[in-house]
């Protein structure tokens, strides 16, 4: 599975812009989405940047990688590339942002709950007295 920062570049390759186009029209800087930097996060403000300016673009798959990239429907036309200005427009994204982060959310609290089961498992193995 691909990392945010990877699936933000496949957004350039797919809508064919070059990285410093796409990153310069963002108002971000490439050097952020490169080598080790890569391989950090993004913050919430770059997500809403990124789908205001790019509303085909899936919230779901952008934030935990599920799904397609492209959203089956596109409530609004709008030229590309176009930031949304419109606080009806933004509202729609916050709130398709705000049901993405909850899938997140839940797929952490099951990730809470099975290392908690390993750890139960793994302390018990530990307490138990070792056989000769």
């Amino acid at each position: 599975m691909s990392n945010i920062k990877e699936r933000v570049l496949q957004i350039a390759d797919s809508k064919k812009i070059s990285k410093t186009d796409f990153f310069k029209g963002l108002g971000l800087s490439y050097a952020n989405f490169k080598g080790m930097q890569k391989n950090t996060g993004l913050n919430s403000d770059t997500v809403v940047t990124i789908l205001s300016r790019y509303p085909d673009i899936n919230p779901a798959w952008l934030i935990i990688g599920e799904g397609t990239m492209y959203r089956k429907e596109s409530s609004v036309a709008r030229d590309e590339g176009e930031l949304y200005e419109e606080p009806v427009i933004v509202n729609e994204i916050e709130h398709t942002l705000i049901d993405a982060l909850k899938l997140v959310i839940s797929s952490q609290e099951k990730t809470i709950i099975s290392l908690e089961k390993q750890i139960s498992i793994l302390e018990k193995e530990v307490q138990k007295p070792k056989e000769k």
